[in-house]
C-alpha cells in the first residue's frame, strides 16, 4: 500500500513530538512522573517502528526484529505505568502486580521467540493487544474529573487491542501458510490501523495533560488556600444551586464574622491572623452534614447554609459553633489570645428563595450581632 510509508512516517515524527512535549513538562513539573513515563513510551515506541522498519529492509537481522518488538512492548507498558501514577488515587498494587507481571513474562516470551523467525511479531502484538486490555481496566468504576477524554481513550485502547489481536492472528497465518494476496493486503490494513490509532493515542495525551491542568486551576479557584474551605465563588455557586433545588422547606444561612480580627493582625502579625483563620475554618467545617455547605467568604468572614433547618435549630448550631471557637486556645509567646465570633441568621421561607435576599438579611444580622456587643448569635426578624 502506497501509503504505508507516509503513516510510519507520521507515527515516527509524531510520537518523537509527543515524547519531547512530555519530557519539558517533566521538567516543569517534577512532582509528577507520569509525563516522564509517556515520553518513554512515545520514545520507545518512534524507535521500535525504526527498528522494525531497518530489520523488515534488510534481511538477516532478526535480532533487530526481536529488538523492535520488545520496545514497542516496552512502550505500551509504559502507558499503563503513566496513566497508573496520572490520578492521585492510583490503581490497586494488586492490579499492577498483574500488568507488571504480564510484561516480564511476555518480554520474556518475545525474547525467546526472538529465535523462530515471525513468531516473535505474532508474540509481540498478543502481548501489547493483553496490555492495552488491562490498561483500560485501569479506568473500570474509576471515577475521574476527565471522565470525557478516558472515555475516548479506553475506545482507542479496546480497539487498538482487537487490531493487535487481529494483527497477530494475520502474521501467524502467513507462518503457517503460504502467503497470499489477500493476506499480504489483509496485513497491511491492519498494519496501518495499528499506526493510525498508535497516532491518536499519543495525541490524546496531551489533551489530557491539558484537562488536567484546567482541573487544577479549577480546584485553586474554588479553594481557600489557608483554610482548605470553598471558595467565596465556589460557596455562592453550591449555596444557589441548593437554594434553587427546591427541596427543602428551608434553607438557614449563617454569617460568621471573627470578632475584633483587625486588632489582632496588627497586635500580634499577620502569622497569627493566619492561624486564628485557619483554626476556626477548620473548626467551623466539623460536625456538619454532607448537605450543608460551609465556605470563606473573604477577610474574617465565614458563611454556612444549612438546607432543611429551622429557625430554632439553627440557632442551636450557631451557639454551639460560638461557643467552640471561645475555647480554642491560642497563645502568642507567653499571653494567652482569647478569640470569638458573632454570627447572624437568615432563614428562608416560601416566598425567600433568593440567595441574595438570604445573604442580606444574614449579613444584617449579623451587623446587629456586632453592634450589640459581639459574641453574639443575632436571628433576622
Amino acid at each position: 500500500m502506497s501509503s504505508l510509508p507516509i503513516g510510519i512516517v507520521m507515527a515516527v515524527v509524531i510520537n518523537v513530538l509527543v515524547s519531547v512535549y512530555f519530557f519539558a513538562v517533566y521538567r516543569a513539573q517534577q512532582r509528577n512522573p507520569s509525563y516522564l513515563y509517556w515520553s518513554v513510551s512515545c520514545a520507545l515506541f518512534a524507535a521500535g517502528i525504526c527498528a522494525s522498519v531497518v530489520a523488515h529492509a534488510v534481511e538477516g537481522l532478526q535480532a533487530v526484529n526481536a529488538l523492535a518488538c520488545l520496545l514497542l512492548y516496552t512502550a505500551s507498558f509504559g502507558l499503563y505505568c503513566g496513566l497508573n501514577k496520572f490520578e492521585l488515587s492510583p490503581g490497586s498494587i494488586r492490579f499492577y502486580r498483574r500488568v507488571r507481571s504480564l510484561f516480564i513474562a511476555g518480554s520474556a516470551l518475545i525474547a525467546v521467540a526472538g529465535f523462530y523467525a515471525a513468531m516473535v511479531n505474532v508474540v509481540a502484538s498478543v502481548g501489547m493487544a493483553l496490555m492495552f486490555v488491562m490498561t483500560e481496566g485501569l479506568f473500570y468504576q474509576r471515577k475521574s474529573p476527565y471522565k470525557k477524554v478516558y472515555l475516548v481513550l479506553r475506545a482507542l485502547l479496546l480497539l487498538h487491542a482487537f487490531v493487535l489481536f487481529l494483527q497477530g492472528i494475520v502474521i501467524l497465518v502467513q507462518t503457517l501458510a503460504a502467503q497470499d494476496s489477500v493476506t499480504h493486503y489483509l496485513f497491511n490494513i491492519v498494519l496501518l490501523s495499528h499506526l493510525v490509532l498508535t497516532v491518536a493515542t499519543a495525541l490524546v495525551l496531551p489533551l489530557l495533560q491539558v484537562m488536567y491542568q484546567r482541573h487544577q486551576w479549577q480546584t485553586l479557584a474554588n479553594l481557600d488556600e489557608l483554610t482548605g474551605l470553598p471558595s467565596r465563588r465556589a460557596f455562592v455557586q453550591k449555596a444557589a444551586k441548593s437554594l434553587s433545588a427546591n427541596d427543602q422547606a428551608c434553607h438557614s444561612l449563617l454569617m460568621v464574622d471573627i470578632d475584633h480580627f483587625k486588632q489582632v493582625n496588627d497586635q500580634f502579625g499577620h502569622t497569627f491572623g493566619d492561624e486564628v483563620l485557619s483554626r476556626v475554618g477548620k473548626m467551623l467545617a466539623e460536625g456538619l452534614r454532607e448537605t450543608d455547605i460551609v465556605g470563606r467568604l473573604g477577610g474574617e468572614e465565614f458563611a454556612i447554609l444549612l438546607p432543611g433547618i429551622s429557625t430554632e435549630r439553627a440557632q442551636g448550631v450557631a451557639d454551639r459553633l460560638r461557643r467552640k471557637v471561645s475555647e480554642l486556645k491560642f497563645k502568642q509567646g507567653e499571653q494567652q489570645v482569647n478569640i470569638t465570633v458573632s454570627i447572624g441568621i437568615a432563614v428562608s421561607h416560601e416566598v425567600l428563595y433568593n440567595w441574595e435576599h438570604l445573604y442580606s438579611q444574614a449579613d444584617q444580622a449579623l451587623y446587629t450581632a456586632k453592634r450589640e456587643g459581639r459574641n453574639l448569635v443575632y436571628v433576622f426578624s
